[in-house]
């Protein structure tokens, strides 16, 4: 059975009929060549009946295809499933890492913070009745670990080092330092002291070195060399630094005493050179060449090592001058609390009139170095017997043989007080370190700052000049450009013109007229000798700005150098609210140097070392409980040690 088309007509149908119904075949009057010639009707209709059953066999093979599996569809990939919810454990560990990243932080910061002791603080006030089984091992472990802890670091920042030499290293004996004018007597007492003639005495200078003396149960001498490399005073390395000439003049006397002697046994008493009263030089080779080395540094170096030091005057030179005056204001500065001001031989004296005025000329003498109002007190003494003179009824010379006595007696004091004076110049280090870390940083904010702001106006004067060049540059170059166009359209208008002329033929001919381009190439309308003008000149302008900021700059850091009193009062402004703080007056006057030496060896002060404040949390928190701590164990020592048998 075949359908019929509703559009399927007769081929005796009438044309209009034929006419309302879409054909599949064009009509005769519309076909190309190819379709010229006679009409097939049956042809055309098998032709549209079998293109009608091709296209029905596809689509059924189609979907046979698709039935079997044969045929895919170009479908978009399908989605990838979403993940399963993690589940809430997996959370669990993840907030617990983050809570432990967050406390291994703090636990850092914290411990850098606080000091990590490899020891615990206890209490052992008397009241606590707390005892350390071995409290000089204690001590000395102690005292290294806060000079390696926090000193050395800092220190170690520091350009040319200022504290080096201001560290102590055990083990070291206890030190009397004995200095003052020649003649003064400094040998006398000590021959009086160790009760027999060991140094060599006169009005004269009679030694031109240094002396160690000790009492020992054998006697022998020791050169400079052998005492550098003493095991049982680990310090005495440092003294290599002095140089081949002192060491030359250094030497160690051990001594077997007799047993009236006052001497103890582990004391050491230091005779130095008499101070010569030469005209005061401002050149800084001054000392080394009086003696071929620096006579003032190495007073200072036994000074801090010293626990005790012993300053004679003579009554005829009570004055200052010289090397006693450099002494006095470099060598024992920030050391009051050590030395002992003797005026000795006064003896020697007449009358009480002639004591007055050798009292009073050294009185002054002082005032004008030590710049307090009360000076250090005076022990009057004399070395020649233990007992007063006779012919000297106008002087009360027994009471100067009980001055004489107050000495000795401070003098065999040394060893209890050994242990204290470590820990006062190790508290006196760290807030001498202290100040210094803190000017040293606002120095360097200061510096900083004034570089930065340089570098700005630099960075904006060369900036803006050559945006002015390039800018003048570039109108110029428009303005070339311009003349140059224009110049080419009057001459492109005036060829136009005269081609327009009525004789253009015959000029032609005579005279060939240039035929202009009608594009004009573009080019550099500057050439190379001007780019190398503007390029030299802007250079130059650089390097005069430069070096007009740089020296702007230079003459700001020369003033930092110049201000650093200023920088003192600013830093320490707080401490100057409630009292004049004099304690810090004093202490910066001790520490000036060492700043000013820091910035001498710096040429770029913004590159000066910085201090971070957890690093003066902890110095804080040493002197507030370590330095104590130190205390008890220094009383501890002073304690005799009880007896086995009864206990006490």
């Amino acid at each position: 059975m075949t359908a019929t088309s509703p559009c399927h007509l007769d081929s005796n149908a009438s044309p209009s009929l034929m006419g309302k119904c879409h054909m599949p075949h064009m009509p005769e009057q519309m076909a190309g060549p190819q379709m010229a010639g006679p009409s097939r009707p049956g042809s055309r209709r098998r032709a549209v009946w079998g293109a009608a059953l091709a296209v029905m066999i596809a689509s059924q093979a189609g979907e046979a295809g698709r039935a079997f599996g044969f045929h895919k569809e170009h479908h978009a990939p399908p989605a990838p499933p979403a993940p399963p919810p993690a589940p809430a454990y997996e959370y669990a560990w993840i907030c617990a890492a983050g809570v432990l990243c967050i406390l291994l932080i703090m636990w850092y910061y914290a411990r850098r913070n606080s000091l990590r002791r490899p020891y615990k603080l206890p209490d052992l006030s008397p009241s606590k009745g707390g005892q350390v089984a071995d409290a000089e091992a204690e001590f000395r472990r102690i005292v290294c670990f806060l000079q390696d802890e926090l000193l050395i670091p800092i220190n170690a920042r520091m350009p040319g080092r200022p504290f080096e030499y201001d560290m102590h290293s055990f083990p070291f004996t206890p030190m009397v330092l004995v200095i003052g004018n020649h003649s003064s007597g400094k040998s006398t007492f000590i021959n009086k002291l160790l009760g027999q003639e060991v140094q060599d005495t006169g009005v004269a200078p009679t030694d031109d070195g240094f002396t160690i003396l000790e009492r020992r149960t054998t006697t022998e001498t020791e050169d400079g060399p052998t005492v550098l490399g003493c095991p049982e005073n680990r310090p005495f390395s440092d003294l290599q630094r002095f140089g081949q000439i002192f060491s030359g003049v250094l030497r160690r006397k051990r001594l077997i005493l007799p047993p009236s002697s006052q001497m103890p046994f582990k004391l050491q008493i230091v005779d130095t050179p008499g101070m010569i009263d030469l005209p005061v030089n401002e050149n800084s080779l001054s000392e080394a060449r009086g003696r071929g080395y620096n006579f003032v540094e190495v007073v200072r170096w036994w000074a801090k090592r010293a626990d005790l030091i012993l300053l004679l005057f003579d009554p005829d030179k009570p004055g200052t001058t010289g090397e006693t005056l450099d002494v006095l204001t470099k060598a024992l500065s920030g050391l009051n609390h050590k030395f002992l001001v003797i005026l000795n031989k006064v003896d020697k004296l007449d009358n009480s009139v002639d004591f007055a005025r050798a009292y009073g000329a050294l009185g002054w003498a002082l005032s004008k170095v030590i710049k307090r109002k009360d000076i250090p007190p005076i022990y009057t003494m004399f070395n020649e017997g233990m007992e007063a003179p006779a012919g000297h009824e106008s002087l009360p010379l027994e009471k100067f043989v009980k001055k004489r006595a107050e000495v000795i007696q401070e003098v065999l004091r040394v060893r209890e007080r050994h242990n204290d004076n470590i820990i006062t110049s190790l508290e006196e280090t760290l807030r001498q370190m202290q100040m210094t870390a803190r000017i040293v940083d606002s120095i360097r904010w200061k510096a900083r700052r004034s570089y930065w702001k340089v570098l700005s106006l630099v960075m904006l004067s060369l900036g803006a000049v050559a945006y002015m060049l390039s800018r003048i540059m570039q109108v110029a170059a428009d303005n070339i450009s311009q003349k140059a166009a224009e110049a080419a359209a009057e001459a492109a208008h005036a060829r136009a013109e005269q081609n327009k002329s009525r004789w253009r033929f015959l000029r032609h001919r005579a005279e060939p007229f240039p035929v202009l381009n009608e594009e004009v190439e573009e080019s550099d309308p500057f050439g190379f000798k001007v780019y190398f003008i503007v390029i030299t000149l802007y250079l130059l302008f650089c390097s005069g700005v430069i070096r007009f900021f740089w020296d702007y700059y230079a003459q700001s850091q020369k003033e930092l150098y110049m201000t650093v009193d200023s920088t003192f009062e600013e830093v320490f402004h707080e401490k100057f609210i409630h009292d004049e703080a004099e304690d810090l007056r004093y202490r910066w006057g001790v520490v000036r140097q060492k700043v000013l030496n820091i910035l001498q060896a710096t040429w770029f002060y913004p590159w000066l070392p910085s201090t971070a404040a957890w690093e003066h949390r902890r110095i804080n928190e040493a002197m507030q409980k370590d330095v104590f701590y130190l205390r008890q164990l220094a009383r501890q020592l002073r304690q005799p040690a009880p007896n086995p048998e009864t206990g006490k």
